[in-house]
């Protein structure tokens, strides 16, 4: 485990699940071609965090894994009105966690963000309706759901995975 992020459990040593390696290609193929339209967005969050383009129909930053990790992000907190935090139970941080967001709508679904959170704090910016938020460890799905409003304090919610 690395010295610096004592607090944190990682993901090493288990076996990724297709899907999660599916949803990293697709955010490197993503990255890859929007790296000049990322460069705005990655000089308001920088260091350890990932921060979705702005073509994307849910914007997002994640991030959180060092002391400086959290500063940034609690900088842009307010940017954003949905706040994930990722965690085992035994209170352990998690970082690179695949997550999905599907907006709810009148008998039809709508994924509308696939990637991975690289810290345990994962920063939506949704269009007023309900979504559900889906999260893997180990290869165990969780989902909730939210509703956005258009205004006021963000919604919050934890994913408590079991850990090993």
């Amino acid at each position: 485990m690395n010295k610096l992020l004592p607090t944190f459990a990682f993901q090493a040593g288990r076996r990724p699940s297709p899907l999660f390696l599916q949803n990293v290609l697709l955010a490197v193929a993503v990255a890859a071609t929007c790296v000049p339209l990322s460069a705005t967005a990655a000089a308001d969050v920088v260091g350890t965090t990932a921060t979705s383009t702005s073509q994307s129909e849910a914007a997002w930053t994640s991030g959180g894994v060092s002391e400086e990790g959290r500063e940034e992000m609690r900088q842009v907190a307010s940017r954003y009105n949905v706040h994930v935090m990722f965690s085992e139970q035994r209170g352990s941080y998690l970082a690179g966690i695949p997550f999905t967001v599907v907006r709810l709508a009148s008998g039809k679904e709508q994924q509308i963000a696939s990637a991975v959170s690289e810290g345990p704090l994962l920063y939506l910016k949704l269009a007023p309706g309900a979504y559900r938020i889906a999260a893997e460890v180990d290869g165990v799905w969780q989902k909730q759901q939210v509703r956005v409003g258009a205004g006021g304090s963000p919604a919050r919610m934890s994913f408590v995975f079991r850990g090993k």
